[in-house]
């Protein structure tokens, strides 16, 4: 005879089949829920669990069998089967409790067993639940082993340790390189948005996988007009026909180990944050990083545009929670989040170059720069002349969280897609 186990009662062998079924339908699937999932979630089906995980991992076809049907709705079934591991691990804990209740262990050695077992029980699914406690002397050995790292790091290699860079050596001093958290560029139209964060792009994709999120360009133009501006060729003489086709062929298959590295989203009226969250970890999963840069091209075009927030009665209260589900992003997968912004008509002077670089212009767009962990602005330069085509560009760090604020003298040249500091250029 079987023997019973409390525990059993919270098994649903339909439920873990039909969420099985529609990831093996779309593995896209697996990534929006992964973060809800382990091997202990399932126990009807753990064997063919660890199939799907090792096909995902191989990237190879999953086949299941055809008469199980696919889960409508995977969120909600993967919440299903992680409420039924979460009953199982208290189930479990109930019945070793009722043990020692009727054996010969005092009442205060009980106490002080359920209240561990509480704990690993807590370990086992803190990261499943909004608001969970952290305690202060656990984070503690986490600052102490993330300096210990640090400093090991740069005993090694005899450099100061740094986030991901940028590709602009002094704005990377300023921020010690890319790190966890939500980063926003705002400028107005002209100022090289685009061009400079496709260049952070760039750098990037070296160490690390990118995600760009596009709402104004699409990734075959973004494309061009990065090779092209490696290739110190205007992306008009390309679309002309008067490319130098053996220079484009050359930056091309320079670039291509960097493009394996960068994946783009079109942006719609249907794509949610979860979406791009998904995606990232997706391809931090292909490329192996621990990091993964999000760009969003950029933040106002979204927010209009996304049926998720169309039920707020304003486009700030829709830019201010995407900022904050972005920010939410980059605390979750403890990466970097780009996010391009416009500045208000009134700050960001459309047109006539003389933005100015202060937190206030983006009060129109909800309070961006509370969410914000460093706001940098594009603003146009009188002070410095440059020689036409090229542009005078002041990048200004005007909050910086962790650090130091000031700004940055760039050279912008729109006929060919580059920015760079200004003593880079002769």
């Amino acid at each position: 005879m079987k023997e019973f186990r409390l525990s059993h009662e919270f098994v649903d062998k339909t439920a873990e089949q039909e969420l099985i079924k529609a990831i093996s339908l779309d593995s896209k699937v697996y990534w929006q829920i992964c973060d809800l999932l382990c091997l202990e979630t399932f126990v009807a089906e753990k064997e063919t669990w660890q199939y799907l995980l090792n096909k995902i991992e191989a990237e190879e076809q999953i086949i299941v069998p055809d008469s199980w049907t696919a889960s409508q709705d995977p969120e909600t079934t993967a919440k299903h089967l992680l409420d039924l591991f979460q009953r199982r691990l208290l189930a479990e804990l109930q019945e070793r409790l009722a043990t020692l209740l009727y054996g010969k262990q005092q009442a205060s050695d009980i106490i002080s067993f359920l209240e561990d077992e509480a704990t690993k029980i807590q370990v086992a699914i803190k990261d499943t639940q909004p608001g969970t406690l952290r305690w202060a002397n656990e984070v503690l050995l986490d600052v102490l082993a993330d300096a210990e790292e640090r400093y090991r790091k740069r005993e090694e290699t005899g450099k100061p340790v740094m986030g991901i860079p940028t590709c602009i050596k002094t704005l990377d001093e300023a921020l010690n390189g890319f790190n966890t958290g939500l980063y926003l560029l705002a400028g107005g139209p002209g100022m090289g948005k685009t061009t400079l964060a496709m260049q952070i792009a760039t750098s990037v994709a070296k160490v690390c996988s990118v995600i760009y999120v596009t709402f104004e360009n699409s990734p075959a133009n973004l494309v061009l007009k990065t090779i092209t501006s490696q290739s110190e060729i205007s992306a008009q003489q390309v679309q002309r026909g008067w490319a130098d086709l053996k220079a484009l062929h050359k930056t091309a298959n320079q670039w291509l180990p960097i493009a394996q590295n960068m994946a783009f989203i079109e942006g719609n009226s249907k794509l949610t944050v979860a979406q791009v969250r998904a995606r990232a970890l997706q391809a931090m999963h292909k490329s192996k990083s621990e990091k993964c840069l999000i760009v969003v091209d950029y933040l106002q075009l979204w927010a209009k545009a996304a049926s998720e927030f169309r039920s707020f009665g304003s486009v700030r209260e829709r830019v201010e929670t995407l900022g904050s589900g972005l920010r939410e992003i980059a605390l979750r997968l403890n990466s970097p989040v780009l996010a391009l912004a416009s500045q208000n008509r009134s700050e960001g002077s459309y047109g006539s170059g003389k933005g100015k670089a202060t937190l206030d212009s983006l009060k129109e767009s909800g309070d961006l720069e509370y969410a914000a962990d460093v706001v940098m602005f594009l603003t146009g330069s009188e002070q410095r002349p440059v020689t036409p085509p090229a542009r005078a560009v002041d990048l200004t760090i005007a909050k910086n969280r962790d650090g130091e604020i000031g700004y940055v003298p760039l050279v912008f040249r729109p006929d060919l897609g580059i920015m760079r500091e200004e003593f880079r250029f002769v």
